[in-house]
């Protein structure tokens, strides 16, 4: 408690440091808010959840950020979304994700796991050590052009490791669709998107109407998903999930995004069952020259800004 304070307290002194004051109270109010509903969660809500290492699947494919009702919206255009299910997350965020997926308890299933992720979080959370492979795709594969990590390099690492290596288990963590919303990506500091503000802030302090917002929303998830359907026409595997780590709040309690709050919305994640059968047709595009495993060419924090937990 002592250190969730003082973060707090050097966060809002930077607030004021950095930024104007109405600015700076802006998100100070917001942060004491989430905490607010953070500490009631965490004495009257129920912290459930179902670690994905419990369920059967030979490869698990992450939608970051996909809440439930979203995926639903679009279930029926994609014949490998059906039938589908709910799936109660163990994590609200993608840290408290990793914290609680992959632990001592499941220590001989990541052994047998490739992780192929473009989630920065990996950084902290995991142990190349506890996989068979852990492939930090966010260190070396980004667009130089305008900064953004695009789910082409993670189907393509993804394809060429289970061709490879044709591990047990794999787990394919794609960054879409949570923001930046690459169909309407117009840079990160816009008169519409202050540089502090995450995309679904920008909704609570009403730069842009919520219906907007999530239209914007569906629209990363229908990107993303043509490059999940690739990857189930280039590798073979019997069942394969798709699922996310964790949901996003539009509105839900006060709350605009995601954080280690226990609220429903944050927790109901997609969990559909299909296979991919590899036809051959396609080869990977992009090969990764001559990065290693500990990658120092991306700095962490830089790309977490980027996604909007910093």
């Amino acid at each position: 408690m002592l250190d969730r304070l003082m973060q707090g307290f050097d966060r809002a002194v930077n607030y004021y440091r950095t930024e104007d004051p109405a600015t700076a109270t802006r998100r100070l109010s917001y942060d004491v808010h989430a905490e607010t509903v953070r500490l009631l969660f965490e004495r009257f809500g129920e912290d459930f959840g179902t670690p994905v290492y419990e369920r059967d699947w030979e490869v698990l494919v992450i939608l970051d950020a996909c809440r439930a009702d979203l995926m639903n919206e679009v279930a029926e255009e994609y014949p490998f979304l059906e039938p589908y299910r709910i799936h109660n997350s163990a994590g609200s965020n993608s840290g408290q994700w990793m914290d609680r997926n992959f632990t001592e308890e499941y220590a001989e299933e990541m052994a047998k796991t490739a992780v192929v992720t473009g989630n920065p979080h990996s950084k902290t959370y995991l142990d190349e050590d506890d996989f068979l492979l852990l492939d930090e795709v966010w260190r070396y594969a980004w667009e130089d052009e305008d900064d953004l990590f695009r789910p082409n390099f993670i189907t393509d690492r993804a394809v060429s490791v289970k061709r490879s290596r044709d591990p047990e288990r794999m787990i394919v963590h794609y960054m879409q669709p949570h923001h930046p919303f690459i169909p309407h990506f117009d840079g990160f500091e816009t008169d519409l998107h202050e540089k502090w503000l995450n995309q679904w802030r920008d909704v609570r302090v009403g730069h842009i109407s919520k219906e907007e917002k999530w239209s914007q929303y569906r629209d990363n998830l229908h990107y993303v998903l043509e490059y999940v359907e690739l990857l189930l026409r280039s590798i073979d595997a019997d069942p394969v999930v798709i699922s996310s780590d964790h949901g996003e709040a539009v509105g839900e309690w006060g709350i605009y995004g995601h954080y280690g709050i226990p609220l429903p919305v944050l927790r109901e994640v997609p969990w559909i069952e299909t296979v991919a059968r590899d036809t051959g047709e396609y080869d990977p595009e992009f090969v990764p020259e001559g990065h290693d495993a500990s990658g120092s060419r991306r700095d962490v924090q830089d790309q977490l800004q980027k996604l909007g937990y910093v």
